[in-house]
């Protein structure tokens, strides 16, 4: 069989896995789908698959690293009546599968209002770096009497239900929280993710820092006690909204149009709203 005639054989069933996919799968599972069981964890495949998807405009990546056809129904829902998770964790550091979460906050909102919020400091069987306690302000004593993960799991699943998960940084506290509810034994609400730092950079191009508290200063946002998650978690609800009100000038209307000109395949677009950004 010729190779063009094979790829687009390919490219067909992956788009008709991903359009009746109800969340955006990982790399591996189209791998899975598309070249079985035996080889879906092969770096070699991976990448061959993740090759073929950003290559086709029919296919998105979003925030989290997963993959979804750009018409397929979870991609949407409508912004303006999604409800988004922002969520903030503060940790005893950066390993994720050694560190642990000793803060959660996390705010949900719909339209622009607060509609439920969560806030917890969680006790952690790590002792606290010096450079944790100073960053955060959170010592070892307030932990003591703090709950554990397991106990606050619950109310975190139920804020996170039927929600997409925002963060500042989703490539860091998003997997926090998955690890924390793994090692728990505990199964976390599978959640699309959207990323306010990538948002940031489509857009506001002209933008050189995007650092939560850079943004806030620029924005005139209140973040009176950063590194702190409840804080953190409000500063991103307020960059959230500020950067919804800017998609919707730019006429993105669903969650998929978030996730727009990430990938090289939809390079023409990308360089258009960022030219409308700018301008």
């Amino acid at each position: 069989m010729p190779y063009a005639v094979l790829l687009q054989d390919l490219l067909h069933e992956a788009h008709a896995e991903l359009l009746a996919a109800e969340r955006p799968l990982a790399v591996q599972d189209v791998a899975r789908c598309l070249f079985g069981p035996n080889r879906h964890e092969d770096p070699v495949t991976a990448i061959v698959v993740r090759l073929m998807l950003q290559s086709d405009p029919r296919f998105l990546r979003t925030h989290g690293g997963r993959w979804s056809a750009c018409a397929a129904a979870c991609m949407a829902r409508p912004l303006e009546s999604t409800d988004f998770v922002v969520v903030d964790l503060e940790t005893t550091g950066s390993v994720l599968g050694v560190d642990e979460v000793i803060e959660i906050g996390a705010l949900r909102l719909r339209a622009g209002k607060v509609t439920d919020r969560f806030t917890s400091l969680v006790r952690s069987t790590r002792a606290l770096p010096i450079w944790v306690r100073r960053l955060t302000g959170i010592r070892s004593a307030d932990l003591r009497s703090a709950p554990v993960f397991a106990e606050v799991a619950p109310d975190l699943t139920a804020l996170l239900d039927g929600a997409v998960f925002v963060a500042h940084d989703l490539r860091f506290d998003l997997p926090f929280l998955k690890w924390e509810f793994s090692r728990h034994g505990l199964v976390m609400p599978d959640v699309i993710g959207v990323c306010t730092l990538q948002l940031s950079r489509l857009l506001w191009p002209e933008l050189s820092s995007r650092r939560l508290s850079a943004l806030s200063r620029h924005f005139g946002v209140v973040h009176a006690r950063p590194h702190r998650a409840e804080a953190d978690a409000e500063a991103t609800a307020e960059i959230l909204q500020l950067a919804l009100t800017r998609a919707a000038d730019l006429n993105l209307r669903d969650l998929g149009d978030l996730f727009a000109g990430s990938l090289p395949g939809n390079l023409a677009r990308s360089h258009d709203l960022a030219a409308r950004a700018a301008g």
